[in-house]
């Protein structure tokens, strides 16, 4: 089953089983006032990216591989007490990186200068797996179980002009080592949090959206817990705000969230009208792009810290702490 039918028309809404393929050459894309979009133009308008985030014991890693059309960007960071070590490669339209945009296979990116730095994501029916290395300095790999976890995949309409695909992977066990100018930074599967996104589709040339997500255990004898809320791009005919319960997926409802947009690293509250979210957010660190290069702009924040709060469920009525987890929470706008 590919995501694109025989008529260019997608699958839409939540989807029980993943698509075969994200065949996004045979969708029928037009411009807002209908007209058909020529091959050419479809391969610049088409996004796609894969995110992995792990939560260690006093440490927060991030690694992604974006393409824009225009240009690809591969970017990792480590946050620790000792500082945040960060890297970022921009090249142009796909050079050094190569997708099958399957949500079941393989990205890789690779520099086309620079040998040993290369990144390479694997998903399989069991599996999330990231191995990453920028030279010998700052090299790692990351391993989420999914075999007990439910996915969350989506496909949603983007104005009358594209769709957004969204599969997100959380609530598993974690595990790998992430290793930084000599030192190792182990994750531990009982405790640890991560996260996977891997979303693709034809997006809003102009796109915001703000994003949450807290992961792991409050204490040893509690559950496995993992949220992931958002506002924009995926909320027309269905939405991606659920919280894992060892492994177990619960729905959410819509959240609004409260920030200083001039200053991110103040507390932020993410929370729902009826009650059922209700969290606090402390930020220890982020990393930011912000540029205007006219035909591409990014106004992006991401932040990472901890949470206070909880997240009740209904109608169980089952109401869940999320005091201390750690996490992230985004402010993205991009032209692109």
């Amino acid at each position: 089953m590919n995501l694109i039918d025989d008529r260019g028309i997608p699958l839409w809404g939540r989807l029980d089983d993943l698509p075969d393929c994200i065949n996004w050459q045979q969708f029928d894309a037009r411009s807002p006032l209908g007209s058909k979009r020529s091959a050419w133009v479809r391969q610049y308008l088409f996004k796609h990216f894969d995110f992995y985030g792990a939560l260690g014991d006093g440490f927060t890693f991030g690694c992604g591989l974006v393409r824009l059309g225009l240009l690809n960007s591969t970017f990792a960071y480590l946050h620790s007490p000792s500082g945040l070590h960060r890297v970022q490669f921009d090249l142009p339209l796909d050079f050094g990186f190569q997708s099958d945009y399957k949500p079941l296979g393989q990205t890789h990116w690779t520099h086309p200068f620079k040998k040993d730095h290369r990144v390479v994501s694997t998903r399989t029916a069991k599996t999330r797996e990231m191995s990453f290395r920028f030279g010998d300095h700052f090299h790692g790999h990351v391993s989420i179980d999914c075999s007990q976890v439910a996915t969350l995949a989506m496909n949603t309409p983007i104005a009358n002009t594209g769709f957004a695909y969204a599969q997100k992977s959380s609530g598993g066990a974690v595990s790998g080592q992430i290793n930084l100018n000599g030192r190792t930074y182990t994750l531990h599967p009982l405790m640890d949090g991560c996260y996977h996104d891997w979303t693709a589709g034809f997006l809003r040339r102009e796109t915001f959206w703000n994003w949450a997500c807290a992961s792991g255990r409050t204490a040893a004898d509690q559950p496995l817990l993992s949220l992931n809320v958002a506002r924009g791009v995926n909320e027309t005919s269905a939405h991606e705000n659920v919280l894992w319960v060892n492994g177990v997926l619960h729905d959410l409802p819509q959240v609004l969230f409260d920030y200083d947009r001039d200053a991110v690293q103040k507390p932020w509250r993410v929370y729902s009208q009826c009650g059922a979210v209700d969290l606090q957010f402390m930020p220890k660190g982020g990393i930011g792009d912000h540029r205007n290069l006219l035909v591409l702009a990014s106004r992006f924040n991401q932040c990472f810290g901890e949470f206070t709060g909880k997240v009740r469920l209904f109608p169980q009525n089952i109401e869940y702490s999320m005091d201390g987890l750690t996490g992230w929470c985004e402010d993205h706008y991009a032209k692109w």
